[in-house]
């Protein structure tokens, strides 16, 4: 039954390649613009809690979220209470180009989702979320 995870890698292959080729020209290719949406929909999340959230190691994550710093996209914050938390908010930038990627995410799962009917979505998340990852 490897197939079926092959497929769910071919899925996320040809998505990954569609998506940084979309926002590369904003300078959010290689899956940045994930840590833009993430952020957007969930702002104040301390660094490890966004890597978690895009499922990508906290070394790459931290690298990734510095360069959105730099390029404005995100800003960090010294965590109130913690000193050694810090915590990721979408900067202006971001904020102006959240509509783009939210839009373009939603385009792309209604075009990837077209052929199934709601309780087949909802089977799929169903079965999904019991992969052990």
């Amino acid at each position: 039954m490897f197939e079926i995870i092959r497929d769910i890698g071919a899925i996320t292959r040809k998505t990954e390649i569609k998506t940084n080729a979309e926002f590369r020209r904003l300078g959010l290719a290689n899956n940045a613009f994930i840590y833009v949406i993430r952020t957007y929909e969930k702002p104040g999340m301390f660094l490890g809690e966004l890597a978690d959230s895009v499922q990508i190691d906290r070394t790459t994550a931290f690298r990734t979220v510095q360069k959105l710093v730099d390029n404005g996209y995100l800003r960090l914050e010294d965590d109130a209470k913690d000193k050694r938390l810090r915590r990721v908010y979408v900067a202006e930038k971001g904020k102006t180009v959240y509509p783009e990627l939210h839009a373009f995410e939603q385009h792309s799962s209604d075009t990837l989702l077209s052929q199934l009917t709601i309780d087949e979505q909802n089977e799929l998340k169903r079965l999904l979320s019991k992969l052990v990852y």
